[in-house]
């Protein structure tokens, strides 16, 4: 047997560790003194039923579904685990976690998403109740209390609250082992789901809106007996504990804004700054492009407090939140005629830099009580409509004649113009006033389905038939498959068959109840529209002897010599939603817009070159992004021998708004190649968080 180490920890015992986390403290270890003021037990068993009382849980060490997602396996999931109980695992190996962020990498890791990519900080110490025959380690919780400072009287007072343990903010972590029992390595990673659970409970639901200022408002669902609710955000920038995570609300109420979060420098504001998804913004990278954006791991959400104790985080998604605008982005002042021009030389639309990094638009306006004279300047605060943000603009009185009548035709021009998207995202919402009976399963459809995975392509299969009401109990729940809306919104992305992106879901339990907005008829008359169209293109322009790229550039030619870029449906939808996009134009969005209708946007070019992908036989995927100049968008990926490549058909057309004469531009590039106007970030809607990793392009 391998010699233990770890000689400083016998010292500790069984004394608790943990971590007091204060704003501008530094990170401190503490030693539970009513812990050590116990005398031991004496015998291992006696330790062990201590352990176990103590909400303990032994992690399995066998593989229950091998590569349930590709290259992991997965063992039988650990359920209620308490937040301050340890994860017991046989190990007759030592560990050593310099870093809690990382725990001990090829040995321990723990991570808060399927994807694995949100570490979760622990303590690994040795198990002092295992015997010396049979040892196995411990992986502790760490402690957590932050201060909350908040203005009363005009006065900043801090308070500090009890957050629990990062298990309390993780209530849903995956443990990998790498090596086995007796220190060899693992064929693969092995990954145990690890539910945990506390005697306070959590609000049951929460959901999420943005308000008419632009903030992120939150309400919640009562908690019994809770004396107080605190909105939590974790947001992990670099490798130390500080400031990764914040309270950012301390309420009795059961809502919460953002609006409290505004942050004002001089004559200019910033709001949400607090909620960025982002280091750099694409705007910023456009001007230096020398920077390298990296994605911040921004979590949300509320714990309820019953007398002292907290209970785990109910978290919120982001999606629906990611337009929320932090700055003014002054791009569009380049060049403008202020001098001789004066209000005129104003643009109707405001551009501003969203959380997720993104440049997106919004309609402009100007209050005409804010408007204020300077000497020879009139002080104009340009404002965006939706949003708490504002550009103070200097415009000389000798470039207006009347100031009144200057500002009330601008905002007349500026009214209604808010900026088109050709993307927009799924809807997906929580409600408890849905029939509780699901509708049968549908027999599986003649058309392809696709999918990462068994839930994926179960959802996939049922959207394509039609069911209005998905019961995914027989599939839902087995080691590896992703959570429900993430397989959902992975099926709406990845099956242009489905024609589902206007629908509109909810979620109850293992139950998804669909609001199609076509008509049974009208999706089986598309759905033959596309099928016929497929075959007859593949038909035209492909060969047997043909390899994949040849293929692939021959359905791309298709495309951008047989569609048109649909301006006018894009003008049509002047909002940032779905629901902004008039039923008349959502051909546009759909497979058979372009495919059959040879006219529509992004959303229509991606899907119906993955519906040609498919009949060719060759594999591809949507994808989904931002682009650096504002707005969303979608493109697609290919798989040429053993990697992926990217394909955007969209900015291929030369009749679309790039205008790229040759047509072959974005054609099976790599990621990186996507550069100056083209430069994108990607979402992580289009396809399940566990195989994102596997599209990267080569």
């Amino acid at each position: 047997m391998t010699a233990r180490r770890f000689p400083w920890l016998a010292v500790l015992g069984t004394l608790a560790l943990a971590l007091i986390l204060g704003v501008g403290v530094a990170v401190v270890l503490v030693l539970d003194e009513d812990d050590a003021s116990q005398d031991r037990p004496d015998t291992s068993e006696a330790l062990l039923e201590q352990l176990r009382e103590d909400g303990a849980a032994v992690l399995p060490t066998a593989v229950q579904t091998p590569e349930a997602v590709p290259g992991y396996d997965y063992s039988e999931a650990v359920t209620g685990v308490d937040i301050e109980g340890d994860l017991i695992i046989p190990a007759d190996y030592d560990a050593d976690a310099k870093d809690p962020w990382q725990g001990d990498p090829g040995k321990i890791e723990v991570y808060a998403d399927q994807a694995l990519s949100k570490p979760v900080p622990f303590a690994i110490l040795p198990d002092l109740t295992s015997a010396e025959a049979d040892p196995h380690l411990a992986l502790k919780p760490l402690r957590l209390k932050r201060a909350y400072v908040q203005s009363q009287d005009d006065q900043s007072v801090a308070t500090l609250a009890d957050l629990g343990t990062y298990w309390s903010l993780n209530p849903r972590a995956y443990v990998v082992q790498y090596l086995e029992p007796d220190g060899s390595k693992r064929a693969r990673p092995l990954v145990t789901q690890v539910d945990f659970t506390a005697q306070t409970p959590a609000p049951a639901q929460i959901t999420s809106s943005v308000t008419p200022q632009g903030d992120a408002f939150l309400e919640w669902s009562q908690v019994p007996n809770a004396t107080e609710y605190l909105v939590v955000l974790q947001q992990r920038r670099d490798s130390s504990l500080d400031d990764t995570v914040r309270v950012v609300g301390r309420t009795t109420d059961t809502r919460w804004s953002s609006a409290a979060t505004k942050r004002c420098f001089r004559a200019t504001c910033t709001q949400n700054d607090l909620l960025k998804l982002t280091t750099v913004d694409a705007s910023t990278m456009v001007t230096l492009p020398q920077l390298v954006a990296e994605k911040v791991d921004a979590r949300l959400g509320v714990i309820a407090v019953v007398d002292g104790q907290p209970s785990v985080v109910t978290p919120i998604d982001f999606t629906g939140l990611d337009a929320l605008p932090v700055r003014s982005d002054r791009k569009w002042d380049q060049g403008a005629d202020l001098a001789n021009r004066g209000l005129a030389a104003l643009p109707s639309r405001f551009l501003y830099v969203s959380i997720e990094g993104s440049t997106r638009a919004t309609g402009a306006f100007v209050d005409r009580a804010e408007v204020r004279r300077n000497g020879r300047d009139w002080v104009v605060p340009l404002r965006g409509q939706g949003t708490r943000l504002v550009d103070p603009v200097r415009i000389p009185v000798a470039a207006v004649d009347n100031i009144d009548a200057a500002v009330t035709t601008f905002n007349k021009r500026a009214q209604g113009d808010y900026p088109p998207t050709g993307l927009s995202k799924t809807s997906i919402v929580v409600r408890s006033d849905l029939p509780q009976k699901p509708s049968p399963e549908l027999p599986p459809p003649d058309y392809p389905v696709f999918g990462s995975n068994d839930l994926t392509r179960f959802i996939a299969g049922q959207l394509i038939a039609g069911s209005t009401s998905i019961d995914v109990s027989e599939v839902a729940g087995q080691p590896g498959l992703p959570e429900l809306d993430d397989a959902l919104t992975e099926a709406v992305y990845q099956n242009p068959y489905s024609l589902s992106y206007f629908d509109t879901f909810s979620i109850e339990g293992n139950v998804i109840h669909v609001e199609s907005a076509f008509s049974q008829a009208e999706k089986q008359s598309h759905q033959k529209d596309i099928a016929e169209a497929a075959e007859s293109v593949v038909e035209q322009v492909i060969n047997d002897g043909m390899s994949v790229s040849e293929k692939v550039s021959a359905l791309n030619r298709y495309l951008v010599d047989q569609a048109d870029y649909d301006y006018g449906a894009l003008e049509s939808s002047p909002g940032k939603y779905r629901s902004d996009i008039p039923a008349q134009f959502r051909y546009a969005w759909e497979t058979h817009g372009i495919l059959v209708d040879d006219t529509g946007v992004c959303m229509s070019y991606a899907y119906a070159f993955h519906a040609l992908a498919k009949e060719a036989g060759v594999e591809s995927v949507v994808v989904t992004g931002d682009l650096a100049d504002g707005g969303g968008h979608a493109w697609n990926k290919v798989k040429v021998a053993d990697g992926w490549r990217a394909v955007d058909v969209t900015w291929n057309d030369p009749r679309g708004p790039w205008n790229p004469q040759s047509g072959i531009k974005y054609l099976l590039i790599s990621d990186a190649e996507f550069t100056g106007s083209a430069l994108r970030t990607e979402r992580d809607d289009w396809m399940s968080n566990a195989y994102l990793r596997q599209y990267a392009t080569r």
